[in-house]
């Protein structure tokens, strides 16, 4: 339990980095990034965050002794995606950064 609250939280802050690095990255330095962005940021909170569900999900329901593969898939899969979203992120900062000392 405690294993998927940490994961949850590691990918909130991902993608609450990738936001800023968005909003810090704009061509045209106007609107909010909320706007342009929200249904994607909202579609991969939902891509992380459902995998981790049903591994909460099983594991609050799950009376039984032996090995939980639902629950190690679950977490394998979002631990490889906040990964992805890590090195997105870093690229995108990388880019902000480069620009500004440029």
């Amino acid at each position: 339990m405690f294993y998927i609250f940490i994961t949850w939280l590691v990918l909130i802050l991902l993608l609450f980095m990738l936001a800023q690095g968005l909003q810090k990255n704009p061509k045209d330095r106007g609107g909010s990034v909320f706007k342009r962005w929200g249904g994607w940021f909202i579609g991969l909170f939902m891509v992380g965050s459902l995998p981790l569900g049903y591994a909460l999900y099983t594991e609050l329901r799950g009376d039984y002794i032996g090995a939980n593969i639902g629950l190690g898939l679950a977490l394998f899969f979002t631990w490889g995606y906040c990964a992805i979203l890590l090195c997105v992120t870093l690229i995108i900062w990388g880019r902000y950064w480069y620009k500004r000392n440029k």
